[in-house]
């Protein structure tokens, strides 16, 4: 897997995937819930409307409201200028309009008549009878209300619920193809610490990602589409209005979002330059004994006092920015509003009849909605960059190459019959260039070799290239003549077995963490194992024997059992090669004997490969090869080297004698 040119992000979830499945849902659902606040804004609208004229059609209004109700009372007119008929005048003088009253929606259905909404709120009056009086139309719009906004509070939960979702199963497919390179890339991990990045990749950064997806296709589905509505609602009420208001507030917003980017920025660089002064003040508090010593106390505290006057000023710079920035934003945010209510004031007051009061309100209301989805998605794009470095650093991972491949036409590998043969092996990692140097070392089979070194690499390395852990950068590594690199990995790893003195157990039972997955292997046999490497005492006393659970949530092991039971694990398998890492803590004697008792009854009629923590482990070997700068310099019995080899007794001086860490005594 290479890493492209597109934005990490859009690998991690394509822009596609928004538009399909449970994203698609989302979106819908996000979209109805902002028509929903629309519409909640426009019930709240006819509350205001209803409270402010209360139903009453004054003087002036009554006889087109009276055209309203009796629509088809004109008809007749009609028919009788047809006809040249000419009506008679009645005796009485014609009556002058009259207000009406108790007229529920009618002030608003009249004034929305020419936007493009009056249709469906005049059918609406005309088939809702509540709607005709004062306290059946408030009873419906509040109810209404409360409808709306409980509806949308569930669809917005769903939303928010089915993004989640989405983000989870896109991290839960990288987290399996994260656990899959993890597989192939870990066996090469020689100082074992791509296991906390690996960790830190499938918790912390997929975390990252799973909520930047989630808060991507969150906001992608509310917000666009509730600027658009709330746009719409307020240009349909007067658009020149709106325009007057929108300008200086689209100026104000964008404003205060450069300054606050601005301000951000600014106190990011004031932290670290007064982190910075903090750290030299914090210097010289450990200089006493120089200060003190060669009578520079003056200088001292001139040099003290210069550092401190800056630390003051940065921490009074940064405040002040902070202050600056504070007021700025308020004073732009206070004028922009007194500018929309005083244009939206005085449209009122001199247009009653083109912007009543509630249309003003309505009109301020959007606005003021308009605030939080621009500047959501304004930050949208922060929480985006930082998913998308999340992602980044997942993708690299993924895209690394494993060191150790099976070969084209790889065929069965025999088990080790006659002899283990290093030719000219050449290996080294990116840390460290090279570990071995064309190191050569035979082992016939069946003999046991303790393999030593004073950078222990070196030996590991040595170690895991039978398993082929890692590879040899030259030179090859010969079992019976046959080059293992030809030789398939099932059928290598299934008579090589690398026992390390720190491998975990997993969580699961001890049973499972010993027949590892392998169902062909019963508790009899499993039983059997345990009892030759003296595991099966202390796994009796634990509280469910063979089916204790063991893990972060169950029984926790010592060193000492965790290896008894990685022994165990590899002699349940009778591998013809066993590559042994004792561990580094310190057992007591009991665990000692009884690791001594195991060893004599594993290591016969088979070869085996020591990297030893305990000179009894040393001396158990039938020879001992020490490698020093990638070769082979002492090769022999125990006895032979101590005698011979300088650098062996250093290697065991260096690791065994009881004083080698002691202080030296003053003369």
């Amino acid at each position: 897997m290479s890493i492209g040119t597109a934005n990490p992000f859009d690998r991690a979830f394509p822009t596609k995937d928004l538009f399909h499945g449970k994203a698609l849902v989302s979106l819908v659902l996000s979209g109805i819930s902002s028509l929903l606040f629309c519409a909640l804004l426009f019930d709240l609208f006819l509350v205001t409307d209803l409270v402010v004229t209360r139903g009453l059609i004054d003087a002036a209004q009554s006889a087109e409201a009276e055209r309203f109700l009796n629509g088809n009372r004109k008809a007749p007119k009609k028919r009788a200028a047809a006809k040249n008929v000419v009506p008679k005048q009645s005796g009485k003088q014609a009556e002058s309009p009259r207000s009406l009253e108790d007229q529920g929606l009618l002030p608003t259905v009249l004034w929305s008549r020419n936007r493009y909404w009056g249709g469906a709120l005049t059918a609406m009056y005309r088939r809702g009878p509540l709607l005709r009086h004062n306290s059946g139309a408030l009873t419906l719009l509040v109810v209404t209300a409360i409808g709306l906004g409980f509806l949308r509070v569930l669809l917005l939960a769903r939303a928010r619920r089915l993004a989640d979702s989405v983000a989870l199963e896109t991290v839960t497919r990288l987290r399996r193809t994260l656990h899959r390179q993890t597989l192939r890339l870990g066996p090469a991990d020689l100082e074992e610490r791509e296991s906390g990045r690996v960790l830190e990749l499938f918790t912390t950064e997929i975390e990252r990602l799973r909520r930047g997806i989630a808060i991507w296709i969150d906001r992608m589905g509310r917000y666009p589409v509730k600027l658009f509505l709330l746009l719409a609602i307020v240009i349909s009420i007067h658009p020149l209005v709106v325009l007057q208001c929108l300008i200086p507030l689209a100026g104000c917003w964008f404003l205060v979002q450069r300054e606050r980017q601005r301000s951000e920025e600014a106190q990011k660089l004031a932290e670290d330059r007064a982190s910075d002064e903090l750290r030299l003040l914090a210097e010289g508090l450990g200089k006493t004994r120089l200060v003190r010593g060669f009578a520079m106390e003056n200088s001292e505290h001139e040099q003290f006092g210069k550092h401190l006057e800056r630390f003051r000023r940065d921490v009074e710079s940064l405040s002040r920015d902070r202050r600056w920035s504070r007021w700025l934003s308020r004073v732009l945010v206070m004028l922009s509003v007194a500018l929309v209510v005083y244009l939206l004031g005085n449209r009122v007051l001199l247009m009653p009849g083109e912007l009543s009061f509630a249309a003003g309100m309505l009109i301020l209301a959007s606005i003021a909605s308009l605030y939080g989805p621009m500047t959501v998605l304004w930050q949208a794009r922060d929480h985006r960059a930082d998913a998308s470095l999340a992602a980044d650093q997942i993708y690299r991972y993924l895209a690394r190459i494993p060191e150790v491949s099976q070969a084209v036409g790889a065929k069965f590998l025999e088990p080790l019959a006659t002899s283990l043969h290093f030719e000219s092996v050449s290996y080294g990692s990116n840390e460290h260039s090279q570990l071995l140097a064309k190191f050569d070392l035979k082992i016939a089979s069946g003999e046991v070799i303790a393999l030593l070194s004073l950078d222990p690499l070196e030996s590991r390395s040595a170690a895991y290239l039978l398993p082929r852990f890692i590879e040899p950068k030259s030179g090859r590594i010969l079992f019976d003549g046959e080059d293992i690199a030809w030789a398939t990995l099932e059928s290598l790893r299934a008579e090589v077995i690398f026992v390390g003195g720190t491998d975990p157990f997993f969580t699961g039972t001890v049973f499972e963490n010993i027949v590892c997955g392998n169902e062909k292997y019963s508790l009899q046999d499993v039983t059997e194992v345990s009892k030759i490497v003296h595991a099966h005492n202390f796994v009796q006393k634990l509280s469910q024997g063979y089916e204790t659970v063991l893990g972060e949530h169950g029984e926790q092991l010592d060193s000492g059992q965790s290896f008894r039971l990685g022994l165990a694990r590899a002699v349940l398998r009778d591998p013809a090669l066993i590559i042994v890492e004792e561990p580094e803590a310190d057992l007591d004697d009991d665990t000692k004997a009884l690791l001594d008792d195991a060893y004599n009854r594993i290591f016969p009629k088979r070869t085996v490969i020591l990297l030893p923590s305990r000179l009894s482990s040393v001396r158990r070997a039938d020879r001992v090869v020490l490698i020093h700068e990638g070769k082979t310099v002492a090769d022999g019995p125990y006895t032979n080297l101590v005698k011979k080899s300088a650098l062996y007794r250093h290697w065991e001086y260096a690791r065994f004698n009881p004083f080698r860490d002691a202080s030296r005594p003053t003369s």
